[in-house]
């Protein structure tokens, strides 16, 4: 009988797994990208946790790695002035995503939503943000913004944590609930990011999920979400990622990654998220 590592394996033959890091300028930009980060998204963390950078700081970032790896930018959440005007100023801009904070109690949310989406950019690609601990921010529930993400042809649909509290995505949903929301994400055509307070031990059971991003921020810096992205954690949870080992054994950790080297720039044609023509 197969063990159900081969199953998956069978079922996602190809698949593989990137690492989105979140920066806050160029530099840290710069560090996530040479240590192999598939892509990087722009946010201010002291504004919130889909705090919007200033749009200078989106120009810098794109200018500074966009020719090795994506870059995605936060837009604050739909019930605050949200920052999508910058978007049509910013050249070179991938993904943009705009929570849903605060707005479950507002009928009308599905259609200023759309309306606001309709104001991105068209290269721009729409993320639906699902946050797991919805009812602690007043979003709405994880299956219906998902639902309203395919009907308004989002791209992709992130899962992530409003409070920033030290629960993570899998204090709020079960492993089972990600599956089968998950499942109908990709009905829908769209891609799947995890996020929410992530640590280098929730990636290896999260991957039984075949995501198309990982996405951290805390977990890439020195002195937590607030501090400084670190080349040596990203480099190790971009191995954790394409691997699927926790490495606690350090000689694994070496191992595992000793073909890294040092930091140099990546190539987008290695990175294991990609994107399409079509896309």
């Amino acid at each position: 009988m197969d063990s159900p590592a081969r199953a998956r394996r069978q079922r996602h033959p190809t698949h593989m797994t990137g690492l989105l890091v979140s920066v806050r300028n160029a530099e840290e930009a710069r560090i996530a990208c040479r240590a192999g980060a598939a892509v990087v998204d722009v946010k201010e963390p002291a504004r919130g946790g889909l705090g919007a950078a200033d749009r200078g700081v989106w120009q810098r970032v794109v200018d500074a790695v966009g020719a090795c790896t994506a870059v995605s930018v936060a837009a604050g959440e739909l019930i605050e002035p949200a920052a999508v005007e910058q978007l049509a100023g910013t050249r070179g801009i991938r993904f943009a995503k705009l929570g849903l904070a605060g707005c479950a109690a507002r009928s009308d949310w599905p259609r200023s939503w759309a309306q606001r989406l309709d104001r991105f950019p068209s290269g721009v690609r729409r993320v639906a943000v699902v946050y797991a601990d919805w009812p602690r921010c007043g979003a709405p529930p994880p299956g219906e913004v998902v639902r309203q993400a395919a009907r308004l042809q989002c791209s992709a649909v992130l899962f992530d944590t409003y409070d920033k509290d030290g629960s993570t995505l899998v204090d709020h949903l079960t492993l089972g609930e990600l599956r089968r929301l998950a499942g109908d994400i990709r009905a829908a055509g769209m891609r799947l990011a995890l996020a929410g307070s992530l640590t280098a031990s929730h990636i290896p059971p999260l991957l039984r999920l075949a995501p198309d991003l990982i996405a951290v921020r805390g977990a890439a810096c020195r002195g937590g979400r607030i501090g400084r992205i670190d080349s040596v954690r990203v480099r190790r949870l971009v191995a954790i990622v394409q691997t699927g080992a926790s490495f606690s054994d350090p000689l694994h950790w070496l191992a595992a990654t000793s073909g890294f080297g040092p930091p140099r720039e990546a190539s987008p044609a290695t990175r294991p998220f990609r994107l399409t023509a079509s896309e």
